[in-house]
């Protein structure tokens, strides 16, 4: 019976030992984890996603590149607040994300997508933005089941691009109670009032309405679902902006819109015949109006019929997209109302522009006249002293090429001024004079290559000045001495200036300075002098081919904490300059590799750096590489991009004990030594962009590694290549044939012979065992019987002597389960013992073995002194080891000895197919009698002579 009961835990035996022994062979499934989870100031240092949003603040953040939805879900953290899903995705079922009860921000990239299962976002309370992707350019219909998104109760915002929406879909939204956003993109529909009918009546805190490229032509209402429901639905009454972007709205029907009646911004891209069509729509207030579209052009001579509409709508702002009008004058601008405070003019064409137009709205805060291609600006000139309220202009991307004197004296209030990507090539004397509240001024991107001391004069508040992309010649002294409250500072390419002196163009640095970055371009002196730092930390940006700094030891530099650079040469005195900005926590530097002679080692030196970028560096040539990142001890992210290292070893990095990110991109081939990531005690991500490895066994042990760590995650190994003889394999598929050593040979073969002794073995074990029980016993007593006469010669003398042998001590052994420990010592032992002719003598283990005894010992010697085993068999029985232990000892001793018997008494009625799982005793229940306890109390009496008969007959046979 024992044999029996244990054979599924040997089966269990023999799949453990397999697997263990498999551990020889490489599966490397680490390498291919498709989900990757970081924190969020490793963030910006990770490969870019596809599709994918991160919030600030929402961290940790995981991308999974899927396959299999829920099995590879399941590499994902509950802890994880932003979940990105891309890859084959066909069918999201129910509770696919259930697991992460935390996430608050979910991208699906679902360009495969069939369909979304009822429930699909089940189990997300936290969910607040929802993302899905159905086409990269078109549009599909997927299935969507009504309720695909229940228990989404929390979900603020929702973004659909390239999903068919079919009229009358607004079951599928009903569940969305908290829904403020609602992002339509790239959805089949020729009137907007499809899109109106999707929307649920439940939806009622919706206040932003986005339906964007999605072919739309018409605005009706032609009602929902077959008539049964006409829109506008309470639920739209809500909304505050609308936005129907990329569509070109030719047809507005009448009081189609009069459920909108306080708008804040209105986006139409109009191509009707008449701007009255927008008025008769029935919309109400629109605080912020925006078109695209040349119906100015094509249907209004002038401005007047946009001002009526401005005017009706009591619009404060007026953005005109891509249009075509015909002049623009005080007396057009005149009917705009007296609520138009802003107006925003780009890309667009205008014959027959008056300057003059603004003194009719001289309320007027902002104006926006970018990419018109103006060469000129004089807004003030033709003013007559009339004095402006404006406090933003934009003239971005026009064709300016000069900013003369007092040329926005009429805009005292003006605080941001916005001249990017002009030509302007000369700033007048008094350029800015008046704009004593100006903080934001950009000249960037312009043809500006003198730099004065009069330029930024008087501007006091000045906070931001870019003048990056001018090539400038000359700089004069005190060009920035006025600056006092300025923030942030971009100037340059300085082609021509080859000493830049910091002190005489600040006198002092601005005390609040935060960002200061200069573009010297083919090589300048910088001298600090004794300038005063400001008075917290700034961020300094250096670019050119050659930069070399006097005074190394300026308090300016101890001031600055993060520093990126990119130039071949970084000098103090002919040295690596990065060591002298000593109090840097983030440094990022591009060389010129080989051109550069420098001992970039001396970057150990910068005890505070939490992130350094190292690209284009030459370490090999002119550096002691192996020191290089010693006492980095707070350094956390390390991205090197060729740096033309041959080796990566442990001694190199021994001091980044808290480094947790490591990014390499390599052209030249790399071998990383063995145990390289033993000394990073914190490392969680490993980041190859690029790594040719040498298709050399001795990268082989970063195969193993990658597939056995379970704190780091490598990404990206699996696209790596390896060169061999000037070829670029692929490197896993090349280490896998390239690297079977003798040690791994024979490695695979003690696995495969052991994998098939083993399985041989429970093969025979399951079938073949009792059959050779059988005939084992079945020679030993034929052998016995053939040459053990003097045995039995000396027996029989022994009988002579004492005249009987030896008597057993017991008739019968009695193998019951402790369940039916009650049965046997109130019924059987009284019946069989102290009752009825012949009274017998049982075994009984709880009462006749020997204490102190071992149990197996005890079995056996009872077993072997009793004249038969009687088995109480019932469904507890058959789950007993001991029972089974029981059953093998005496089915032995009955195939070594004939005399012994084995009596099966069956205590529960069991089916064959049950005892079907018990071969060896299904095979006594056929091949002999058995007895069974009877249910009636009348034919108990019989079972009792019965029994006690063939239990008797055992004894009397012996």
């Amino acid at each position: 019976m024992f044999a029996f009961a244990t054979n599924s835990n040997f089966l269990r035996f023999f799949w453990r030992i397999a697997l263990g022994l498999s551990i020889c062979n490489v599966v490397l499934t680490r390498i291919t984890k498709r989900c990757i989870t970081i924190e969020e100031h490793l963030l910006k240092q990770m490969p870019w996603t596809p599709h994918c949003l991160h919030y600030p603040g929402k961290g940790p953040y995981a991308n999974c590149n899927i396959t299999d939805l829920s099995t590879d879900l399941s590499q994902v953290g509950f802890e994880v607040r932003t979940l990105c899903v891309f890859g084959d995705i066909t069918s999201i079922p129910a509770k696919a994300f259930s697991h992460l009860p935390s996430l608050e921000v979910l991208h699906i990239d679902g360009i495969r997508l069939e369909r979304v299962q009822a429930g699909a976002f089940e189990g997300l309370p936290n969910l607040k933005y929802l993302s899905m992707l159905f086409s990269d350019d078109l549009y599909r219909l997927v299935k969507m089941d009504n309720r695909s998104f229940a228990g989404l109760n929390n979900l603020e915002e929702l973004s659909l691009t390239g999903l068919m929406l079919l009229n009358g879909s607004s079951g599928i939204f009903d569940p969305l109670v908290s829904l403020i956003r609602l992002d339509i993109v790239r959805t089949c529909a020729q009137d907007l009032g499809e899109i109106f009918c999707c929307i649920s009546n439940g939806m009622t805190r919706l206040r932003h309405l986005n339906v964007e490229d999605s072919e739309i032509s018409t605005i009706e209402n032609k009602g929902c679902a077959g008539g049964s429901m006409t829109w506008p639905l309470t639920a739209l009454s809500g909304v505050q902006n609308l936005y129907l972007i990329g569509n070109n709205i030719k047809s507005i029907q009448a009081n189609s819109l009069n459920i909108f009646q306080n708008l804040s911004s209105l986006f139409l891209e109009f191509e009707g015949k008449s701007l009255g069509s927008i008025w008769e729509s029935g919309v109400g207030k629109v605080n912020d109006l925006t078109l695209k579209g040349k119906v100015l052009k094509k249907y209004s001579t002038n401005f007047k019929d946009l001002c009526h509409l401005v005017s009706s709508l009591y619009s404060q702002s007026l953005s005109l997209v891509y249009t075509s009008i015909d002049r623009l004058t005080a007396e057009d601008l005149k009917d705009c109302g007296t609520k138009l405070t802003k107006l925003l003019i780009q890309n667009s064409k205008i014959d027959n522009l008056d300057f003059r137009f603004w003194t009719s709205k001289l309320e007027m805060q902002a104006l926006q006249m970018a990419y018109m291609k103006l060469t000129d600006a004089p807004f003030c000139f033709v003013a007559n002293s009339t004095m402006w309220s404006l406090t933003s202009l934009d003239l971005t991307g026009n064709s300016i090429t000069n900013i003369d004197g007092d040329q926005f004296a009429c805009m005292p209030f003006l605080e941001q001024l916005y001249l990017s990507q002009n030509a302007i090539k000369t700033l007048q004397l008094h350029a800015f004079r008046g704009l004593l509240r100006l903080k934001i001024l950009q000249l960037d991107s312009n043809k500006i290559s003198q730099l004065s001391a009069n330029d930024f004069k008087n501007l006091h508040a000045l906070e931001v000045l870019l003048i990056n992309d001018n090539i400038i010649e000359t700089i004069e002294t005190g060009t920035f001495w006025d600056q006092r409250e300025l923030r942030e500072l971009s100037f340059g390419r300085l082609e021509y200036v080859y000493e830049l002196h910091l002190e005489n163009i600040f006198f002092e640095f601005p005390p609040k300075l935060q960002r200061l970055s200069i573009d010297a371009h083919y090589g300048t002196h910088i001298y600090i002098g004794n300038a005063s730092p400001p008075n917290g930390t700034f961020a300094l940006e250096l670019n050119g081919e050659k930069l070399s700094f006097a005074d190394c030891k300026s308090d300016v530099l101890m001031a600055v904490r993060e520093l990126k650079v990119n130039c071949t040469f970084f000098l103090c005195e002919n040295l690596f300059m990065a060591p002298y900005f000593l109090n840097l926590e983030s440094f990022e530097i591009s060389g010129g590799a080989e051109r550069a002679p420098l001992n970039y080692a001396t970057i150990n030196n910068l005890h505070h750096l939490k992130h350094l970028k190292l690209a284009g560096l030459n370490f090999p040539n002119y550096t002691e590489s192996r020191s290089a990142f010693w006492n980095l001890t707070q350094l956390q992210t390390l991205v090197m991009v060729n740096c033309y290292l041959s080796f990566l070893t442990k001694s190199m990095f021994r001091d980044l004990t808290s480094l947790q990110l490591l990014r390499l991109y390599s052209d030249s081939p790399l071998i990383l030594t063995d145990g390289v990531f033993g000394v990073l005690p914190v490392l969680k991500a490993f980041i190859l962009d690029r790594v040719d490895f040498q298709c050399s066994c001795e990268n082989g042990w970063l195969l193993d590694w990658a597939d056995s760590t379970e704190k780091v995650q490598v990404i990206y190994l699996q696209k790596q290549q390896c060169v061999w003889h000037y070829q670029k394999l692929n490197f896993l598929a090349t280490m896998e044939k390239l690297c079977q050593t003798d040690a791994q040979y024979i490695c695979y073969v003690a696995t495969a012979s052991s994998i098939s002794l083993l399985l041989s073995a429970a093969v025979g074990y399951r079938f073949a065992r009792w059959p050779s029980l059988v005939l084992f016993f079945r020679l030993k007593g034929w052998m016995e019987r053939r040459f053990g006469r003097r045995w039995n010669r000396r027996r029989r003398r022994m009988e002579d002597d004492y005249g009987e042998i030896e008597e057993m001590q017991y008739d019968a052994f009695v193998s019951f389960c402790s369940q039916d420990e009650a049965w046997v010592l109130g019924e059987m032992a009284p019946r069989l013992e102290d009752q009825g002719n012949p009274r017998l003598r049982l075994c009984l283990h709880n009462r006749d073995f020997e204490v102190g005894k071992d149990i197996m010992d005890n079995i056996t010697d009872s077993i072997h002194n009793s004249q038969c085993t009687v088995c109480l068999i019932s469904r507890r029985y058959l789950r007993s080891d001991w029972c089974g232990l029981e059953m093998r000892v005496a089915t032995h001793r009955q195939l070594e000895e004939q005399k012994h018997r084995l009596i099966l008494i069956f205590l529960q009625h069991i089916s064959p197919f049950e005892l079907s799982a018990f071969h060896r005793l299904a095979k006594l229940v056929r091949s002999r009698t058995y007895l069974d306890w009877p249910e009636d109390e009348g034919d108990r009496e019989h079972f009792w002579d019965r029994l006690r008969r063939n239990i008797a007959e055992d004894s009397e046979a012996s």
